[in-house]
């Protein structure tokens, strides 16, 4: 009898175990899985590339993507409606015709289908209320899209409206090969460049090394999100926003005063929408400019999904 009562005992305790097992590997995906319409949530990017596809990956390994860069604007928006969020991603510039500077030689790898598809995809998501996180080049489209403006080139706006000031901007070449020089050197000896050194690079070869500073608005939702005043982000661009489109503010800046990021100026009503001029996609989750960025873009497009699903 002792024996038989030990078997069952045993028994429990198994099915317990393997329950438990089940449900730790049941658990992450049905928090990505939407009831409603049996899939699983889906995140639309306007050009997808690895780096942006593994970022959101390591928030939520279940999420789908789908890139809609080779789409007609008419398929594109189909797509969309299937999505629960929406990435602008970096890439070349933007045709500056679209805010009005006219024709540019400093503006670079200008593709105009791109142009196109992105104000159709802003467009739609803003009416549908799908979060929108722009990165870079995706940052600067929110900008135009409202109505705003870019510095079309920064070394040579900085040149023209700082005259004879070494504001770093106008030393960008130089001073990136500092920091590269600097970063295989000692740390004593790159802790010396860096005083030394007190510059501001938005762009350099080595991208992936290339950090700086920005410094962020206080009463911003970007503030709420990170948690800090100040942080080190890793940066590629030699073009940001410079007038503000309706209805934005500038949430982060640059310590030469370059926008850095934006989002609505009064959200009530409105979508979650944040723009940065960084590559969160590039750099460690442990640094909150990266990974509370990406939480808090999941945990947006996982509510909007079940608000959509309710109203179906």
């Amino acid at each position: 009898m002792e024996q038989i009562i030990f078997a069952l005992d045993n028994h429990r305790i198994m099915k317990k175990i393997l329950l438990v097992a089940l449900l730790g590997i049941a658990i992450p995906f049905l928090t990505s899985f939407s009831p409603d319409n049996g899939k699983f949530l889906k995140v639309a990017l306007s050009k997808a590339s690895p780096n942006y596809l593994n970022w959101i990956r390591k928030a939520d390994s279940t999420i789908l993507f789908v890139d809609l860069s080779s789409l007609k604007p008419q398929d594109a928006l189909k797509e969309l409606q299937s999505c629960s969020g929406l990435v602008l991603t970096g890439g070349g510039d933007i045709d500056p015709s679209l805010y009005m500077a006219g024709n540019r030689d400093d503006c670079k790898d200008v593709d105009h289908d791109r142009d196109v598809l992105e104000k159709t995809l802003i467009d739609n998501a803003l009416t549908l209320k799908m979060p929108i996180l722009g990165i870079c080049r995706g940052e600067q489209m929110l900008n135009v899209f409202m109505g705003g403006s870019l510095i079309t080139d920064i070394p040579s706006y900085m040149k023209i409206t700082h005259p004879g000031k070494k504001t770093g901007i106008e030393r960008d070449a130089s001073a990136a090969e500092t920091s590269i020089m600097a970063d295989s050197e000692s740390g004593q000896e790159e802790k010396v460049k860096e005083k030394a050194w007190t510059t501001v690079v938005h762009q350099c070869d080595d991208y992936i090394r290339c950090y700086h500073s920005v410094r962020l608005d206080p009463k911003s939702l970007l503030r709420s999100i990170v948690g800090c005043d100040t942080g080190m982000v890793t940066t590629n661009h030699h073009q940001a926003a410079l007038s503000l489109g309706k209805d934005l503010k500038k949430n982060a800046q640059a310590d030469d005063g370059v926008i850095e990021g934006i989002e609505w100026s009064d959200p009530k009503g409105r979508s979650f929408m944040l723009g940065v001029q960084w590559h969160p996609e590039r750099m460690d989750l442990s640094n909150d400019f990266s990974g509370k960025i990406l939480q808090r873009f999941v945990s947006e497009i996982k509510e909007y999904s079940l608000t959509v699903n309710k109203l179906k």
